[in-house]
């Protein structure tokens, strides 16, 4: 049986109180958090730091040393990105198997075609500073549209997400201003945009497209590189951990054999980094083979 308490001592306590059941326990539910699956995890890293608690994120492809473009999806992915309220795909042919389980999802982002990707242009968009940012601000809007979302708040963290850009983008400009035109050979092509936005010159493109297309690369591609390395022609060798080949082994052979710094730049956002981390360190051993320490 409840007790019974005088009228003087109830006024102002909530029921909860009297009973000892906690505020806690007595408070609203929680809005739902959005939920955000991406085929890449720099994208869904991306959208939750503008999302912040009003989004739950979910990356198809976590995991480093995963070539997205030999992905064979399995039905888990497919059924995680049709329950998804916003779907962010990367399209441009890097991840185009995603593209069927996105067209179920209320929202969807296909990156390539806000980033105005043409084809024949480099594929990797999530290392592309000017990507990422019509991405962030593509997603805020559509974020502050979704049922119980505060627009001031989405818009607070947009901003603060767009401040970090800047500051990449202000190393880029950094390291542009000290190694122009420097330069570098890749065996594909997954940070190409960041470096030539570093300053630095990619004298084997046509080589790398080979190489990312699986195809092989001409007699002619492959003498240009082999003379750029041999003869120290350039700064750099940047590989992509993710791939492998005979080809990419010869490269990185010879490429010890002259003495040049090998840089890895990987495709896959490395677990606990945020995207502006990642691309920090990038850029640090990238300055690094050049000599300028990275700072």
């Amino acid at each position: 049986m409840m007790r019974s308490f005088p009228a003087f001592l109830l006024a102002g306590l909530s029921l909860g109180s009297i009973l000892g059941i906690s505020d806690v326990a007595q408070a609203e539910p929680s809005q739902t958090p959005v939920r955000v699956v991406c085929a890449e995890a720099a994208w869904c890293n991306v959208a939750a730091q503008i999302g912040g608690a009003d989004v739950q994120t979910q990356a198809l492809l976590a995991t480093p040393g995963i070539d997205p473009h030999d992905l064979t999806p399995s039905p888990s992915m497919a059924r995680a990105m049709a329950g998804a309220t916003i779907a962010v795909v990367n399209g441009a042919t890097y991840d185009d198997w995603a593209l069927p389980f996105a067209a179920s999802a209320p929202g969807k982002i296909v990156v390539a075609g806000v980033a105005g990707w043409q084809p024949g242009d480099n594929p990797h968009l999530f290392l592309d500073p000017e990507a990422v940012g019509k991405v962030a601000h593509v997603f805020a809007d559509m974020l502050s549209h979704q049922p119980g979302i505060s627009a001031s708040a989405v818009a607070g963290r947009l901003e603060a997400f767009l401040k970090e850009l800047d500051g990449v983008k202000a190393r880029l400009a950094a390291m542009k201003a000290q190694h122009e035109a420097v330069p570098v050979a890749a065996v594909e092509p997954v940070g190409e945009t960041l470096l030539r936005d570093a300053g630095l010159d990619v004298v084997d493109e046509n080589f790398a497209l080979a190489i990312m297309n699986h195809a092989e690369p001409s007699p002619r591609d492959v003498a240009q590189v082999d003379t750029m390395i041999d003869g120290r022609k350039v700064r750099m060798l940047i590989t992509n951990p993710a791939i492998h080949s005979p080809q990419i082994d010869r490269l990185v052979d010879r490429a010890h054999a002259a003495g040049l710094p090998i840089v890895a730049i990987g495709e896959t956002l490395p677990p606990g980094q945020s995207w502006q981390g990642w691309v920090y360190g990038i850029l640090q051993t990238v300055g690094q083979a050049l000599g300028d320490g990275g700072h």
